[in-house]
């Protein structure tokens, strides 16, 4: 018995130090300045960067080049967390209204961002255990609102290279709330093949691209898509395995990758392919060469699998709304699941009406256009050291 009694004692005492550590804590949160220069100033950066980009899609800024009305950070709500380590910080939700609650602190934001709401949660709430929870990239629904959950560093919010609270915010709100995009299952089994031909066919691709996105007129866009569509439409013969794949990764992740750019472009964080700042801005062939002489900081297997096609898929989508192949191309997107429609499906139908007049151009003339040997070379170089590893 007086074992059974020493344990509920010290049951009590750990409920008693919890309850006076909530309590505490709850009183700190309403007590505590809730005006928005009063915040620690990391938490002011990560909450002022979703503020500027929800700010976009207000009716007022006029902002539907970055994508279709079907997108609209307006509607997304976010709630983040600092991280010190294995702890959290402050708990906040930005453009959710928030249920009422005394664990809840509405933040008095700036002039900007007066009609966002942005609150504040005391972190041993029952309600901020329920959001702590939550794995990075995870939906809940709160009051009818899908909300999305984030987690950022205690140093660094702005974007550092290798990542960032705005990307994590429009990638994963994107994919999750534009049904044109919803391609089919990729399926992880299917690998690109890792051969000197099926690399360098890849690096044709990529001086292709850089060419395509620095063009200056309609005509020379025209027979550079010829040439593009000719260089993947041989590649996709020669190794089909990975074709339906490729197209599927350029739509889901290519997609966002291409609304994170507009938006990272109004926000003057100015981002482009490669996640470089554009003061720091590679070619694709750049990053091919990087790639097969070791200097790319990557997997090379992730990065031909899925990263390469990806930032391809962005660049596909800006070629087609900057040049004006089709209108409200992004609605065209996807559609049956055996038979989708990528951004590389409407450059190819484009290629077949308009710039049709430059498609007799046969693999070889691509290849002495864009001195394959030097593309081959490198290709062989990467192989062989995979090879010899």
């Amino acid at each position: 018995m007086n074992a059974i009694k020493r344990i509920l004692n010290v049951l009590l005492i750990v409920f008693g130090v919890l309850l006076i550590a909530a309590c505490a804590d709850l009183m700190t949160n309403k007590l505590v300045s809730a005006d928005f220069e009063s915040l620690n100033e990391t938490d002011r950066s990560a909450i002022e960067e979703l503020c500027e980009m929800t700010a976009l899609f207000d009716d007022k800024y006029g902002c539907e080049d970055v994508w279709n009305s079907s997108y609209n950070l307006r509607d997304e709500a976010c709630v983040i967390t600092r991280r010190y380590g294995m702890l959290k910080g402050y708990t906040y939700a930005v453009n959710m209204t928030a249920p009422k609650s005394i664990f809840a602190q509405r933040i008095e934001m700036p002039d900007d961002y007066s009609d966002i709401p942005v609150y504040r949660f005391a972190y041993l709430t029952p309600f901020t255990f329920s959001l702590a929870k939550m794995e990075e990239g995870e939906f809940t629904e709160v009051e009818g609102k899908r909300v999305f959950a984030s987690v950022f560093d205690a140093q660094n919010v702005k974007y550092n290279g290798s990542g960032s609270l705005e990307e994590s915010y429009i990638k994963n709100t994107f994919a999750d709330s534009v049904e044109s995009v919803d391609v089919p299952t990729i399926d992880e089994n299917i690998h690109f093949d890792i051969d000197e031909e099926n690399v360098a066919l890849f690096g044709l691709q990529y001086r292709i691209i850089d060419d395509m996105l620095s063009a200056r007129t309609t005509e020379e866009l025209n027979e550079l898509i010829a040439e593009f569509v000719v260089v993947r439409e041989y590649q996709s013969e020669k190794y089909p395995e990975f074709a339906d794949k490729r197209e599927q990764i350029e739509l889901k992740y290519g997609c966002p990758q291409y609304a994170f750019y507009n938006i990272s472009d109004k926000i003057d964080h100015d981002i482009t392919y490669f996640n470089k700042e554009k003061s720091d801005a590679i070619t694709f062939y750049s990053a091919y060469y990087y790639l097969c002489t070791g200097r790319y900081n990557s997997n090379i297997e992730e990065f031909l699998d899925v990263q390469g096609n990806e930032y391809a898929g962005a660049a596909l989508c800006s070629i087609i709304s900057g040049s004006g192949l089709r209108s409200n191309w992004e609605s065209r997107l996807c559609g049956d699941p055996e038979n989708f429609t990528s951004p590389y499906t409407i450059i190819k139908n484009y290629c077949g009406g308009t710039c049709s007049e430059f498609s007799d151009k046969t693999i070889d003339d691509i290849k002495r256009t864009y001195n394959y040997e030097e593309i081959i070379s490198m290709a062989r170089t990467l192989v062989s050291g995979i090879d010899g590893e």
